[in-house]
């Protein structure tokens, strides 16, 4: 049997080596664009390689829970740290993310490199498929027997995923779900040039702006940075997917920042009545509680009104334009979708013996290793399947 993977990033890597370990007698061939494979890896968790998580669950994941569901129940935390185990690959724990012990991405990409040459593992480098057809022909010379597309997204395109595996998708008539960047910087309506590099711990809600009720849509809490065109950190990258596809559809998502989510507004008021009893009537009231950069901006947007000082303080009000693009994005939303795929497979309908894996998926993870958890399970799933078949 001959097998093509195309795209030689962490689900056609994890895919190419489970297959050979299957079954030696399976001819292997990897086609790569870039000059080597696994470029992207070493790019993620900031060069460190965030490869999982120890808490691996659906609610970490956006998209299509069938799919999820899929890959999730054949690979779990444990079948994850088996297969670093068999890379020869140590692992170190940092509050539940799961990182190579050198903390260095480098040593993933090599490890997986040197197991497939191992293994004897075609990697053809500098190898675009600019066409793929239902009889499974590469580049209209290359006919396989399966074919896997592991191609990636469209975000960091740097890096090779430039969005590639939706022009092959197109021309076999697969269809999927409209892609657009997440893990992503937020931009907002709002001009908070001022704010720049402002830091702080807070919790930023997501709002529909037709909702009248006040329930947020979402929220996340952690660490968040002020832009000059909005607001980043982990909690704005967690909900930009959201806002990506509400933008995407010409509605406006509203955001909210509450800044001291451990007072109420009362302790707010308590807290600015006494500075004023204290004499202090202008923004360096707020330096006991918020930045000084922050504690003006707020101050002047109320002209020095404390009850609507109070207000922002717990729920400053944003509107969300939209995001950064594929560039500055860690992954893709959207993608193809459990419709287009056999049940409880990653093999196509349409076209038999063709399998989709990682971020061609309609399937996202949060911050926290999910999304390479995701690339690693579902090309061994599929190569389980090729394996089985």
């Amino acid at each position: 049997m001959k097998v093509a993977i195309i795209g030689g990033g962490a689900s056609g890597l994890a895919c190419a080596i489970t297959l050979k370990r299957e079954n030696p007698k399976i001819d292997v061939t990897i086609f790569e664009k870039l000059d080597q494979p696994g470029k992207k890896i070493l790019a993620t968790g900031n060069g460190r390689c965030n490869l999982s998580n120890f808490v691996i669950s659906e609610e970490y994941y956006n998209g299509d829970h069938e799919i999820i569901h899929t890959v999730l129940d054949d690979f779990d935390v444990v079948n994850a740290l088996e297969f670093f185990n068999s890379l020869g690959l140590k692992i170190r724990d940092e509050e539940g993310r799961l990182y190579p012990y050198s903390m260095n991405a480098s040593n993933v990409v090599a490890l997986l490199t040197n197991e497939a040459k191992r293994l004897k593992i075609k990697i053809n480098t500098n190898c675009k498929v600019e066409a793929l057809d239902s009889g499974l022909t590469i580049n209209n010379k290359y006919k396989f027997d399966k074919v896997v597309l592991a191609l990636g997204g469209k975000a960091a395109p740097q890096h090779g995923t430039d969005g590639d595996g939706y022009k092959l998708l197109k021309s076999l008539g697969i269809k999927y779900q409209p892609i657009s960047p997440a893990l992503v910087q937020i931009k907002t309506a709002e001009d908070v040039k001022e704010l720049k590099g402002v830091r702080f711990k807070g919790v930023l809600f997501l709002r529909d702006e037709d909702d009248d009720d006040d329930k947020p849509i979402k929220f996340q809490e952690g660490e968040l940075l002020f832009t000059d065109y909005g607001i980043s950190g982990i909690p704005a990258m967690q909900l930009s997917g959201d806002v990506a596809q509400m933008t995407a559809k010409g509605e406006k998502p509203l955001l909210n920042i509450c800044f001291t989510p451990d007072l109420g507004l009362s302790d707010i008021n308590e807290y600015l009545d006494n500075q004023q009893d204290k004499g202090i009537k202008n923004e360096e009231m707020l330096y006991g509680i918020l930045n000084e950069k922050l504690a003006k901006y707020i101050y002047d947007k109320n002209n020095g009104d404390t009850n609507h000082i109070a207000l922002d303080i717990m729920s400053l009000p944003l509107t969300a334009t939209g995001t950064k693009g594929y560039k500055d994005a860690q992954v893709t939303r959207g993608g193809v979708g459990s419709d287009e795929l056999q049940e409880n497979s990653l093999q196509t309908k349409k076209i038999p013996g063709l399998y989709i894996t990682g971020e061609l998926l309609n399937v996202d993870g949060t911050c926290g290793g999910y999304n390479l958890h995701f690339a690693w399970g579902s090309g061994i799933k599929a190569a389980k399947e090729i394996a089985n078949a």
